[in-house]
């Protein structure tokens, strides 16, 4: 799945490519990187993978609305062409809401060279619905993932879940990904995950990322969450390389490639 992060990633390794594509003046090109890595995803109570989830963040600099968008719609391809090309066997993509607004006619050019294996992802959805200014656009690509058949997720950034009420309604997503609480004690996670239904969320299709200890493992399953990510559940690993097998302009002539 394509996630996204800025900054707090900074320390992840993955693979790394340079991101002075991405410069507006070329005279003055982007020192810092574009990063990801490959995140399994996996059942808690046992080794069923649903998905791998492409995480791609920025590193050395703040990238702008549009160049996060250029990013997403290469990783969106990249995504694609892995499971079309049999590297991954499903794999799971985020996009944020600005992504959406300002460039569906690419989103949806991309889904559709790759259409007879679109029904093998899972889109993410993120971004503050406070301010979303075409709704309607957002809420028909919504509309159009479902009939066919991909599962559309929301990955929560609030610190609590109650303050995501508005962008749950509006989604009302088939699965959710949540970030793994840093307490140890049961008792919070009980309340983590009581929270989660008390805002419709079902625990059976939601993934608890950022799993680093056996212990947050533990917990996370005996409160009833089903998938996890992290550490303690699958190491991550680098984008799988498609060498030179994807065409020219397979990433809808982006202003960046993953390769």
């Amino acid at each position: 799945m394509l996630a996204w992060g800025e900054g707090r990633n900074a320390s992840m390794s993955g693979a790394r490519w340079s991101a002075a594509p991405l410069s507006r003046d070329w005279a003055k090109p982007i020192e810092g990187s574009i990063c990801a890595v490959t995140w399994p995803t996996l059942t808690l109570a046992g080794r069923e993978r649903w998905f791998d989830e492409l995480y791609v963040w920025t590193e050395g600099f703040q990238a702008s609305t549009m160049q996060r968008a250029q990013i997403q719609l290469a990783a969106l391809a990249k995504g694609l062409a892995l499971v079309e090309h049999e590297r991954v066997r499903r794999i799971g993509i985020t996009l944020s809401f600005g992504t959406v607004e300002r460039c569906l006619d690419q989103v949806t050019d991309i889904f559709d060279a790759h259409r007879l294996y679109a029904h093998r992802t899972c889109i993410l959805l993120r971004g503050q619905i406070d301010r979303l200014r075409s709704r309607y656009r957002v809420r028909g690509f919504i509309d159009w993932l479902r009939t066919q058949q991909i599962p559309v997720g929301y990955r929560l950034t609030a610190s609590r879940i109650s303050m995501e009420m508005k962008a749950i309604d509006f989604i009302e997503p088939d699965f959710a990904k949540v970030m793994a609480p840093n307490s140890r004690r049961f008792e919070y996670w009980q309340d983590v995950a009581l929270e989660a239904r008390a805002a419709g969320l079902k625990l059976d299709s939601a993934i608890i990322a950022g799993i680093e200890e056996v212990e947050q493992r533990r917990n996370a399953q005996n409160v009833g969450f089903a998938f996890g990510q992290g550490h303690a559940v699958h190491a991550p690993y680098d984008p799988p390389s498609l060498g030179n097998s994807v065409p020219a302009g397979e990433a809808n002539e982006t202003a960046f490639s993953l390769d």
